[in-house]
């Protein structure tokens, strides 16, 4: 930001109030600013216009919980979301005003402690979903408090880590104060903790440089080759990749074991590390031809086959491999056109283009071939070929991008590392993805038969980041044509975003027949497959005020509907569509499920008394008509909209009490299962839908009942239950005027409807076959007695003289 803007900015602080301004204004920020930005942006107004240096101000707690409130919105992406397109009015739900900061000097030595260092990321929570979690590179972070003394005092020490290692791991610092989340649910507990992924290790040891460097050189897997006589010919014949060997003379300059390990680990899969013991194997040496030198062989090892590098330093010994790596492909207009024809017949493989201004100097380019054998790799010179990057829209350097078949292209906006660049390209090579701009955007969402997914996202955005691989996955669930899939970059066609309305990013729109549908789910591929499917062969039926009347006004006893009456702009109602119609698949069988559109049909809304959105109604199967109705005020996610409603259809379960459980279930030779349960237990809310699935599972081959251990609890003491809920199986009295334990024969421990009606129906197959056995056994011994008692006993026979 220059000068000039600077100083009218902050004269406007110091002598006008600021409390509805635009909170980027307020910030000195542009629209697409990134994480980073905001920070020190509000770093640097916060300490020209904080109270303690404005004493003599009396509007200065008002200008400063201003400007906190517009970092605290703008530092949170869903609160950043919702200000983007519904303003102040969109964060009312969200209370805080800004009122509560901290001191000056908390801005002054405490904010951003790593913000100006290179080598350090810090990391926020979708950041570090992406970066960290997200990918299987090796991370050491530093989670910090800025309030902690011990966190101060590190942070030299990391910054001398974090340069000496760069390129060997990726180095991050979580400020905990603002990610109190994000470090609760890596299990941080103090400050600092260090912690190294992806293994999620805690370092417990010593925090001095020389420890900490040690510590993390020996977590490196590396591949590094001691060679000698016996094993030269052996490894030096192993694939392809060019050779560093250190020929190490007794006394001479030699690579450091530290070093070794480096170079193994940034040269992964590039070059081979290798060193000779030239005291211990001399012969070998001498017939190399190399003695007390580090020498790089590209493609062959031997006498006079490589270049000696006169240095011992990490960074310059890298920088000389890397440059000695082939160069891709200088590609220019013809060879470009060439390749286009042919990826459009589907005769070439993929490319990776490379675009900047002048030769190819870029090292991590000249890495990608190590990971991409199956792609081919080229660089454009835009200072030469700008017909070609004007054709793609470049608009900064360096890019990179991924040419596929059928003329389609997508850009990588990830870290611009030759191993993302990979991952990017192996991703996006299997997915119909495509970049899209104003030449092709409205002739592709107007094809009637074929939908068009169009996300309108920006690189700085984190969610957007996060999205585009899950929104790759979702384009593979499609037969090919079958659903078109394609993204716009608004920060490099902001007109044509702000043509169709986009206001905030992401922004995922399915245009069916040029009729825009927006997404508003969770940024997952399922829920993006989901979404789509629902849209184009949709669960929730439409109501108009004429198709209300005659599916809802006029439906009969026994039947079941669930209205949400909503308006398209706004937020809450398009929260809950994707949940809405979750529900509505899920109810499909037992309720009609739909949705009024009350911007479009705004008196029939009024007429039903409906004012705020989205308003969402139950009209009950025990009523007839539109009068009587139930109004849902709690969580709207779909577990908690299906607990809400299943407690309002028809039940197949038997409440019971004390006496009705003695006398149908304890006294009777019928199948029970019973499930015992708590009203204020939220997981036997949940359960509830699921126990009437068993119900009808066993489709009356089994009772089902419920027990409320509030109102009956001396009977699910009796019953030796000690947990909600508890769910326990009664088999039947064992014969006529007999009864059948009250604990039950068998408690079932789990909670699947499937699982419960095969353990229920197996027990009683055995129970029944186990009494037949006993009855059989019972008859026979009866049997047996009877022939007993009906036989006489001789008497001995005395011959008499």
């Amino acid at each position: 930001m220059n000068s000039p803007a600077l100083f009218i900015l902050l004269s406007t602080f110091l002598y006008y109030p600021v409390f509805s301004e635009d909170y980027y204004e307020l910030l000195g920020i542009s629209r697409d600013a990134s994480s980073k930005d905001i920070r020190k942006a509000f770093k640097k107004i916060a300490l020209k216009l904080h109270p303690d240096k404005n004493k003599d101000d009396p509007q200065a707690h008002e200008k400063f919980t201003a400007i906190n409130k517009a970092y605290e919105v703008l530092k949170d992406e869903e609160l950043r979301k919702k200000y983007d397109v519904y303003g102040e009015e969109g964060l009312k739900d969200d209370h805080f005003d800004g009122g509560h900061y901290q001191s000056w000097n908390y801005f002054n030595e405490e904010f951003g402690i790593y913000d100006d260092d290179p080598e350090i990321i810090t990391l926020s929570y979708s950041d570090f979903e992406v970066s960290v979690e997200g990918s299987e590179d090796i991370w050491f972070i530093n989670f910090y408090s800025p309030f902690c003394s011990h966190c101060h005092d590190l942070a030299p020490t990391w910054r001398e880590v974090a340069k000496e290692l760069e390129g060997v791991i990726r180095f991050g610092a979580v400020n905990c104060q603002e990610e109190w989340n994000l470090c609760r649910r890596q299990g941080i507990q103090s400050y600092p903790s260090l912690v190294f992924y992806p293994t999620h290790e805690f370092h417990r040891g010593s925090r001095s440089t020389r420890s900490l460097v040690s510590y993390i050189l020996d977590s490196l897997e590396v591949n590094l080759y001691r060679l000698s006589e016996g094993n030269f010919e052996k490894h030096i014949n192993k694939g392809e990749d060019p050779w560093l060997i250190d020929f190490c003379e007794p006394g001479g300059d030699c690579l450091t074991s530290d070093t070794k390990i480096k170079l193994a680990a940034i040269l992964d899969n590039l070059v081979n590390i290798g060193s000779i013991d030239c005291g211990a194997s001399k012969r070998l040496c001498k017939e190399v031809g190399y003695s007390d030198d580090l020498v790089y062989f590209k493609d062959e090892v031997g006498p006079k086959k490589g270049e000696i590098i006169d240095s011992l330093e990490t960074k310059e010994i890298v920088s000389f491999a890397l440059k000695k790596l082939p160069d891709p492909v200088n590609v220019d207009f013809q060879t470009f056109e060439d390749m286009k024809t042919k990826l459009s017949s589907a005769t070439e493989m993929p490319w990776v283009l490379h675009f900047d201004r002048g030769p190819m100097d870029n090292l991590e380019i000249r890495k990608l071939p190590a990971f991409t054998s199956d792609i081919n790799v080229g660089h454009v010179d835009c200072s030469k070929e700008t017909e070609i990057c004007q054709q793609v829209h470049v608009r900064k350097y360096p890019m990179v991008a991924l040419f596929k078949t059928r003329g389609h292209y997508e850009w990588h906006h990830g870290r611009f590392t030759a191993h993302d660049i990979a991952v990017f390209a192996k991703e996006s090579a299997s997915s119909s993805v495509r970049t899209l701009g104003p030449d092709d955007f409205p002739a592709q969402i107007s094809q009637p038969e074929r939908p068009f997914f169009v996300d309108f996202f920006a690189p700085w955005c984190p969610p957007c980041m996060r999205l585009l691989p899950e929104y790759r996955k979702a384009a593979r669930s499609f037969e090919d044509g079958e659903v078109g899939f394609g993204t716009v970059d608004c920060t490099v066609h902001p007109n044509l975003c702000h043509m169709y309305n986009i206001r905030s990013y992401p922004t995922t729109i399915l245009y069916n027949n040029s009729i825009p549908h927006q997404f508003t789910g969770h940024h997952t591929a399922a829920d993006l497959v989901e979404f789509v499917e629902n849209t184009l062969k949709p669960a929730v039926v439409q109501l108009t005020p004429e198709t209300f009347q005659s599916l809802v006004a006029e439906r009969r006893q026994g039947e079941t509907w669930l209205v949400d009456f909503y308006a398209p702009w706004c937020g809450p109602c398009n929260e809950l569509a994707p949940d809405w119609n979750k529900l509505a698949k899920q109810m499909q069988e037992e309720a009609g499920v739909g949705s009024v559109d009350c911007q479009k049909y705004r008196s029939f809304c009024q007429e039903q008394g409906v004012n705020s959105y989205p308003t969402i109604r139950l009209y009950p199967h025990n009523s007839q008509g539109a009068r009587r109705f139930v109004n849902y005020r709690g969580w709207r996610d779909v577990d908690s909209l299906y607990s809400w409603a299943f407690q309002h259809l028809p039940s197949l379960v038997t409440q019971l009490n004390h006496y009705s459980f003695h006398e149908a279930v304890v006294g009777s030779e019928d199948a029970w299962i019973i499930d015992f349960y708590a009203p204020w237990c939220g997981h036997c809310i949940q359960f509830a839908p699921d126990f009437e699935k068993v119900a009808k599972l066993l489709d009356g081959r089994i009772k089902a009942g419920k027990v409320d251990c509030e109102q009956d609890y001396h009977l699910c003491s009796e019953a030796g239950v000690r947990a909600y809920p508890t769910v326990k199986l009664y088999l039947g009295a064992p014969g006529e005027g007999m009864t059948q334990p009250v604990n039950g024969h068998l408690e079932v421990e789990t909670q699947n409807p499937q699982e419960i009606k095969n353990i229920a129906l197996r027990s009683l197959e055995e129970y029944r076959t186990e009494l037949e056995e006993e009855q059989h056994e019972e008859t026979r011994r009866k049997e047996t007695k009877a022939k007993g008692k009906g036989k006489k006993k001789s008497k001995p026979v005395h011959d008499e003289f």
